[in-house]
């Protein structure tokens, strides 16, 4: 009996827990980006960096603190067609195995979208809101 109910609490619980954490990437993202457009209206240009950075302008974790932090970011340019001095792409990556995506995705231009098994998306609604 105990073995049934666990068998279909934890799937639930795990992916309550996998909730918390995208939500907590999203808010990340968000304040990320925030402090870019704080970035761009001082320099007039976005500014790139990557997860492992030592020290970048804008914050690259979406926790407290980097150990505690759900997930790291990254900021590339948007496209070659939309370079980093006009548009920067905000990555979330997911500090822990998520089994739903691969990383949240936020643009200057206002494109919200994650990447799932290596694929762009914007239509999937585990993406956010």
């Amino acid at each position: 009996m105990v073995a049934i109910l666990a068998a279909i609490a934890y799937p639930a619980y795990v992916s309550q827990i996998e909730k918390g954490r995208r939500a907590e990437c999203r808010g990340g993202l968000l304040q990320a980006m925030q402090q870019q457009e704080r970035y761009f209206t001082q320099y007039n240009r976005y500014v790139a960096f990557t997860v492992a950075a030592a020290s970048a302008p804008v914050r690259t974790f979406s926790g407290d603190a980097p150990a505690t932090s759900s997930c790291f970011m990254a900021a590339i340019a948007c496209s070659a067609s939309k370079p980093i001095e006009s548009c920067v792409e905000m990555q979330a990556v997911p500090q822990k195995p998520d089994s739903k995506i691969e990383q949240l995705l936020l643009t200057s231009d206002g494109e919200k979208a994650c990447q799932i098994g290596g694929a762009r998306t914007t239509a999937n609604k585990t993406c956010g809101p």
